[in-house]
């Protein structure tokens, strides 16, 4: 474990010097703003845009009639043309926020203005409001086409055995919640500038997938590969919000840049982002048997994800909560239904843990139902029935293979760090005592599995004019400091000082197989594939340098033109050159190779499994059902922790999200599918004083399965600390009679639960 000096992202960011997507700017350029749905199901009968078009400044107003898009389906072989979602509206609209009108202005004052003034007919539908509506028998369907609301339903695992061990086993746990649907909220929606050059056109964007979203603009543009190119700047925050969403206004945004010869601008306001960025969503439900002594033998669930008016990427959560099923336990005989369903809501997509925080959720409820069933500790059920070293590889029903974690060992860390006999204790005593502000103490246990999607990571090395290295490993900058663990290990592959590596940030017209950051996958992936670059530019430099300097290729070696000074100055790159070893006369500067490149690929095949617990402490109020988080410990294991300052921000950051999902967050929703939380003052993230300090401990287990050791850290906390802050409630009330209470478990849920179970 070690912590690296500083990072090389951080003075720009902090100084103001970066330039995120909104505040990219060119002379010209352009506003484009859209008209959006202000009701959930309806067919569009017509357009007035004459007084829009009147007003001064604006350039011109246009529908997807005028633009010749084609929508492309979101997830090849998953998701249809039919049901994806178009970059806007042809003919009805499926959701509120849906963009039925782009309108280009001289600013964005006056496009905001125009917006307001384009008149469309609506006839409206009547809605699909939740998963019950839309399964409901003869129910009235989202999209015609697909003959259907349910865009997949998928059976994995053994079901018949599953059943028959229920019908013989002890105890039957079962356990049913709702996993909220939230915002990803970054500080930053989908943002960026279009510059038109001849046929071709460059696209500015805050995207966490460049390659994918190349490879979709340019066919909704239906232009080859090679017309476009991505650019990324800073990303104000991704959490998998911008994998996806809305990235298709760019293809309005492309198409209106060429056509009128001028560069756009388009930003997202707070508003749009919150109703286009939805994740989670699913109704759940889980039966474990197990023996009297709480060894679980069996598992059964059923999930169902509402995906919103399209189905995109959000329709692939349920199958990732099937995928992570059992999580960190012993259970052989596993069955999970997973469906995802269409509603006229906003499409879902990735958020930070996508399916797997509601397995993991799932999951741990199941387990503290099952320790209060049969009497036990909640921390004993877990440890007789976490997985053990002997047990890996395990093979899970998925067909992933899980490679080893600690879990036991972060367990008793965990414990450890919480004085959890001591706050049991204290908790008998308040109990005893009629206290009104209960303690309760939450466990969640939880296992992921990182770096799955795209396994393979392209990398390319090149020397540059200046005598430095820029590595290009496609790695989208949305905070994780990935810039700075670049070009930390290609300086220590290449043994020069870090200041002479840069991390370059993702451009698909110079490196078209930028993959991005997403799936946990950055440091393990990227990181690997940068070593193996690195590797491979020093056996071509040192090929090069022979030739020049008549040496034996083996004889040559990359060294500092003067030695590597400790501490330097920030910033302070150092002369490298090629020399015979030995002959310190004998050398050519790095710079004279200039030009020199190569590329490579790290496949690892299959994804690794980081794992750990978490543990919270609330004080519940049971007059009012005020909540108050005390603490929160993590204990990590994502093998080889290559900066520990850098994954405990990714920690606490996840933690933080996690914990507002089970205390404050939530997207609402009225029985006409409107919306109710669409702004900051309706949808509440937390402020740095509502949470405490998250604790960081991490434990080491290296994998084998790439060659740093490393797994993904990034979407852990996410994932655990929702069901460790749930389970802590409900420990805190169960002596009144609360077994469950849905999240976010806010001070009105909490009290009505409360006043339930005394009437």
């Amino acid at each position: 474990m070690s912590t690296w000096e500083g990072r090389v992202e951080d003075f720009d960011l902090l100084t103001g010097q970066a330039r995120f997507g909104g505040d990219l700017n060119v002379d010209g350029a352009l506003w484009l703003g859209f008209v959006r749905s202000p009701i959930a199901r309806a067919t569009i009968a017509a357009f007035d845009t004459s007084e829009a078009e009147a007003l001064d400044g604006v350039v011109g107003v246009f529908t997807a009639d005028d633009l010749d898009l084609i929508t492309q389906p979101e997830v090849d072989g998953v998701t249809p043309a039919e049901i994806s979602r178009p970059p806007l509206a042809k003919g009805s609209v499926a959701y509120v926020g849906e963009a039925v009108a782009a309108v280009v202005a001289s600013s964005e004052a006056v496009a905001a203005d125009a917006c307001e003034l384009v008149e469309v007919d609506y006839k409206s539908l009547p809605p699909i409001s939740d998963l019950d509506a839309a399964t409901a028998r003869k129910a009235p369907l989202v999209h015609q086409s697909h003959g259907t609301n349910t865009v997949l339903s998928v059976h994995s695992g053994d079901v018949v055995a599953a059943l028959k061990e229920m019908a013989i086993t002890d105890v039957l746990a079962l356990a049913a919640q709702h996993y909220p649907r939230v915002a990803c909220s970054p500080i930053e929606g989908v943002a960026g500038l279009v510059v038109p050059d001849g046929e071709r056109v460059t696209i500015h964007i805050n995207a966490q997938m460049p390659s994918l979203t190349h490879s979709g603009l340019a066919a909704t543009l239906g232009v080859d590969d090679d017309q476009i190119s991505l650019v990324v700047p800073p990303i104000g925050g991704g959490f998998g919000g911008k994998c996806d969403g809305e990235n298709g206004l760019f293809a309005v945004a492309a198409r209106l840049a060429l056509r009128l010869n001028r560069p756009l601008r388009l930003v997202q306001s707070r508003p749009e982002n919150l109703l286009s960025m939805q994740a989670r969503d699913q109704d759940q439900e889980i039966t474990l048997a197990a023996s009297r002594d709480g060894i679980v033998t069996a598992l059964y669930a059923k999930v169902s994800g509402d995906v919103g008016g399209y189905a995109g990427m959000g329709a692939f959560e349920p199958l990732q909560t099937q995928r992570l099923i059992p999580g960190p336990y012993r259970i052989d005989k596993v069955a999970v239904t997973a469906s995802a369903v269409m509603t006229n809501t906003v499409p879902t997509g990735p958020y930070r843990g996508p399916g797997r925080a509601e397995a993991i959720g799932l999951v741990e409820r199941a387990m503290d139902k099952l320790a209060r069933d049969l009497d036990l500790d909640p921390a004993e059920v877990r440890r007789r029935n976490l997985l053990r070293p002997a047990d890996f590889p395990r093979e899970m029903p998925s067909g992933l293979v899980m490679d080893e974690a600690d879990h036991l060992g972060a367990l008793e860390q965990a414990l450890s760090e919480i004085g959890y006999q001591q706050l049991r204790e204290e908790q008998s005593a308040r109990r005893a005592a009629g206290d009104q502000r209960l303690l309760g103490i939450g466990i969640s246990c939880w296992a992921d599995f990182t770096g799955r999607h795209e396994p393979c990571q392209p990398a390319a090395a090149r020397v540059t004019d200046d005598g430095c290295i820029e590595i290009d490993a496609g790695i989208a900058p949305i905070g994780q400091g990935m810039q700075s663990v670049i070009a930390q290990l290609a300086a220590e592959t290449l043994g020069l000082n870090p200041d002479t590596i840069t991390a370059a940030t993702p451009d698909t017209g110079r490196f078209r197989s930028a993959l991005g950051s997403f799936g946990s996958r950055s440091a393990s992936l990227a990181g690997s594939s940068a070593v193996e670059v690195s590797v491979r530019l020093l056996d071509k430099l040192k090929e090069r340098a022979a030739e020049r300097l008549e040496a034996a290729k083996d004889d040559i070696e990359l060294r500092l033109a003067t030695p590597l000074k400790a501490p330097r100055t920030p910033g302070e790159a150092q002369d490298a050159v090629l020399g015979v070893r030995g002959t310190p006369t004998a050398s050519i500067a790095l710079a004279d190779l200039a030009g020199t490149e190569v590329t490579a690929a790290f496949d690892q095949g299959q994804p690794t499994f980081p794992g750990g617990t978490h543990v919270a402490v609330v004080e519940v109020d049971t007059e009012t059902g005020n909540v108050d988080l005390l603490r929160h410990v993590t204990v990590t294991d994502c093998g080889r922790v290559l900066d520990e300052t850098m994954a405990s921000g990714q920690v606490q950051g996840g933690a933080v999200q996690g914990i507002a999902i089970a205390l404050f967050e939530e997207m609402r929703y009225d029985a006409d599918a409107n919306p109710l939380t669409t702004s900051l003052a309706d949808y509440l993230v937390p402020a740095a004083s509502d949470v405490p300090e998250v604790e960081t401990v991490f434990l080491e287990t290296p994998t084998d399965r790439n060659p740093l050791g490393a797994k993904g850290v990034g979407e852990s906390g996410t994932i655990a600390a929702p069901p460790a802050v749930q389970n802590a409630i409900i420990d805190a009330l169960s002596p009144l009679g609360v077994t469950h209470i849905d999240m976010p478990c806010t001070p009105e849920r909490v009290w009505r639960a409360l006043k339930a179970n005394q009437g």
